[in-house]
């Protein structure tokens, strides 16, 4: 009887397979027959998963070659019963054999590998990792056991120091990451009472508890408790590449493959990556580190797994001595803002350069952001942000967004833009506000690496308003002219507003499919164009309203006067405020007038129009006003699986309202004409008063399986801003994202008496954000701390209330 994979190598996890075999030579007596339900039974009764298999000597001989899966659990085979020379006669022969055909099972290795990543290194299994096939998991930690058994006769990995090659390897590092790993893995099936290999959100949050990850000023207990486990995972991750490279190089060395003189005296080239010339450092010379990296920076290369340990030695020894030559910090940033060499970037983090350039950065190793909304640790996201400027500068993402480069290239500065996507985040792990300790370090870094004062503060200005133009964007009606006045006011200077928006587009991409949706884009760009119009004219204020009101005014007339009366279209203009006229496009005028002209018995009519290069579709409403519009169209787009996620509601003096909503378009692309008549109907009854929207919404709430929100605890809040508008109260609402939650909102500020005018949403799975403009029914702003505190408590009240 032989055990096989995590039982035979010692690894079993409280709910793991029990796997093993039965081995036997010639036909299986009668006797034994009858032993094996003996052995199994016990073991089912316990609960236990038992895979097991009864081969001959020759079948077993036969798979363990012609199977893959049963080749790596043989590998790992340990002796539990029975004659213990028959079993070293099976592993005499099974060694034989592999040691023949090792060739052969090399690109068997190299593929299980390149398929477990290709399934496994996504974004999602970032943040939600797997504990034994992801990168860096415990699979790679048997890999490299099992290529040192096949290829090196080693049968205990540390055998591997016997190797030259292998003599700084990090056994002893690897030895504790892979006890780190299965005591999370071990924990896990316990917390779940299962086999489960995934580290979901919401063990993440139970795990940081079972093991007393403390939260501190700085982060959750659950983001310590990944911080450690992203370290070990990186490690493992790393140390497999290293092994690998070193590997190849042993079992089928290859001459160098270019011309020395292509290259700098120091280094040559071999399958592709930098190598040292000598095959080690000399000690007196760490700039050599430095330079090779250069050197593979500039040629889209990498560097050869003995440079790297070389590498290694130096930093750990001599780094502090290094990060103080004026040479060395010039040569750095070189190779930092080369940004088409990512895997030059992420070694210059793993071998510790960046930290030791810039200490402040140590904060950001392995700190993870607790839940679905950051999909990568802080360092890691830093790194990906400075390389998408760089793509960007590159043009990967003009057949989408070609304003993309085409503002890179008004930048006068592009080094400053890039340091600050590197710099972006350095004031996390600190507490606080992360944007002002991040101003207020980035001079001293940007000092340190040798850039003047002017730059300093430029990259300082850039960090403490990282997230301007996203907050803006996302939570203002970018029709208030104040709203865009305001941030030219902060931003100032054309090129700061330039590398801003760049760096909000980059910080999105980065951080997620939440951050970087086409709708989140789209809202930036129209910001940023707004404000450099501002800026580009050079004043901070249209000079005069009253002829802009009537130059549309003289447009519509114009334009509806070949279809309709004239005196039918002056007599709908005199109805229409001067803030609609201000705000609104002529292309959405033009639409309101000819509805509104036409409307006759209708309880509406809406004209759809698709957002190019978005999932968003504009509808634009005209319909009888009446209390609680709002909240009724939030109801019925809500019962049709559409999320609102901008409003404007024009009241004329006649009764009518003109609206115009942004809205996700219906999740069933190849039914959207249908889902659109079904919520035209469901529109009509419900102003109608028809519709029981209260049961109906609550009914789908209760219907829906939505998951548990298990990402970071969002902070619940009401603010009421009295300063950003002048015609407007701002209600800010922040809470959990739940279904119908706007719905509720909605209903709720209606129902104290107040008639929005404007809205803008931002949700994903885990949080909303809605920002309110409402009136009172006289028309004025919401004064009175008694009134706004009642206000508040009620909207505080609703987030709780449905399941």
């Amino acid at each position: 009887v032989v055990a096989l994979g995590s039982y035979g190598r010692v690894e079993l996890c409280c709910h793991s397979d029990v796997d093993f075999m039965i081995i036997h030579q010639g036909p299986l007596s009668g006797e034994m027959r009858a032993m094996i339900p003996l052995v199994l039974y016990p073991m089912w009764d316990a609960g236990l998963e038992v895979g097991h298999s009864i081969l001959t000597f020759r079948e077993c001989l036969h798979l363990s070659l012609d199977d893959f899966r049963v080749f790596t659990s043989l590998l790992d085979a340990r002796f539990v019963l029975g004659s213990q020379s028959f079993f070293r006669l099976f592993q005499e022969a099974m060694w034989a054999r592999i040691y023949r055909e090792k060739e052969k099972l090399f690109g068997k290795f190299i593929v299980s590998r390149k398929k477990r990543i290709e399934k496994y290194d996504s974004e999602n299994f970032f943040v939600e990792p797997d504990l034994k096939e992801g990168p860096g998991g415990l699979r790679d930690l048997h890999l490299m056991s099992w290529m040192a058994r096949v290829y090196f006769r080693s049968q205990q990995f540390r055998e591997m120091r016997r190797f030259s090659e292998f003599s700084y390897f990090e056994f002893d590092d690897l030895d504790e990451s892979r006890g780190f790993l299965l005591k999370i893995r071990n924990h896990l099936h316990f917390l779940t009472g299962r086999k489960e290999d995934r580290f979901l959100l919401s063990h993440q949050k139970a795990m940081s508890q079972l093991l007393n990850y403390e939260e501190d000023p700085a982060a959750s207990g659950p983001e310590n408790l990944m911080k450690d486990l992203y370290l070990h995972l990186n490690r493992v991750r790393y140390g497999y590449e290293e092994f690998y490279a070193k590997a190849i190089d042993m079992i089928d060395p290859q001459p160098i493959e270019t011309d020395p003189e292509k290259v700098s005296s120091e280094f040559r080239i071999m399958k592709g990556n930098i190598v040292l010339k000598d095959g080690f450092l000399s000690e007196r010379a760490p700039m050599v580190i430095l330079r090779g990296l250069h050197e593979a920076s500039q040629r889209g290369l990498f560097i050869g797994s003995g440079f790297i340990w070389e590498a290694k030695k130096i930093v750990s020894k001599e780094g502090e001595s290094l990060a103080r030559l004026p040479e060395a910090r010039k040569l750095f940033l070189e190779i930092i803002l080369r940004t088409e060499n990512a895997r030059v970037l992420r070694l210059l983090l793993e071998l510790g350069l960046v930290t030791l350039f810039i200490p402040e950065f140590k904060k950001l190793r392995n700190l993870a952001q607790f839940g679905f909304y950051h999909v990568m640790t802080v360092d890691l996201h830093s790194l990906r942000t400075l390389e998408i400027i760089g793509e960007i500068s590159r043009g990967v993402y003009d057949e989408r967004w070609s304003l993309l480069r085409e503002v890179f290239e008004r930048v006068a500065h592009p080094d400053r833009l890039l340091l600050a996507g590197l710099l972006h985040d350095i004031g996390k792990g600190r507490g606080g506000n992360h944007s002002e300790k991040g101003s207020m370090l980035a001079p001293g870094i940007i000092n340190r690496l040798g850039l003047d004062d002017r730059a300093g503060e430029t990259i300082s200005s850039l960090v403490l308003h990282h997230l301007l133009l996203s907050n803006v964007s996302q939570r203002r009606d970018l029709n208030e002219e104040k709203t865009v006045v305001q941030v030219a006011q902060v931003v100032q200077d054309v090129d700061i507003l330039h590398m801003l928006f760049l760096l909000n587009v980059a910080d999105s991409f980065a951080t997620g499919p939440m951050a970087r949706s086409d709708w989140k884009i789209f809202l930036l760009i129209e910001l940023y164009l707004k404000v450099r119009r501002i800026l580009e004219s050079g004043i901070l204020a249209t000079p005069d309203a009253t002829r802009e009101i009537s130059l549309k005014k003289e447009t519509v007339l114009n334009e509806l006067k070949q279809f309709f009366p004239e005196e039918d279209v002056l007599r709908l203009i005199e109805q229409v405020s001067s803030r609609y006229f201000l705000n609104t496009s002529p292309e959405e005028m033009f639409s309101h007038f000819r509805m509104a002209l036409t409307l006759g018995e209708n309880a509406y009519l809406w004209e759809l129009m698709k957002i190019s290069d978005t999932s968003v579709t504009r509808v634009i409403l005209c319909t009888h006003d009446k209390p609680g519009l709002f909240s009724k169209m939030v109801g019925v787009f809500t019962l049709n699986n559409m999320e609102v996620l901008s409003a404007r509601i024009f009241t004329l003096k006649n009764g009518l309202a003109f609206d115009v909503y942004e809205v996700t378009n219906p999740p069933d692309r190849f039914r959207e004409d249908e889902k659109w008549l079904r919520t035209g109907e469901d529109l009509r009854a419900a102003l109608d008063d028809d519709l029981p929207l209260d049961e109906l919404i609550l009914e789908k709430v209760q219907s829906v399986m939505v998951p548990a929100g298990y990402g970071a605890a969002v902070k619940k809040g009401v603010k009421v801003d009295n300063e950003t508008s002048d015609f407007f109260t701002l209600i800010e609402v922040s809470s959990g994202s739940r279904m119908g939650l706007l719905y509720d909102l909605a209903k709720e500020i209606s129902a104290s008496g107040l008639n929005i005018r404007s809205a803008k949403v931002s949700s994903d799975r885990e949080r909303m954000t809605g920002v309110f403009y409402v009136r009172d029914s006289d028309g004025q702003k919401i004064y009175g701390e008694e009134r706004i505190g009642v206000l508040r408590g009620k909207l505080m009240k609703v987030q709780g209330t449905r399941p």
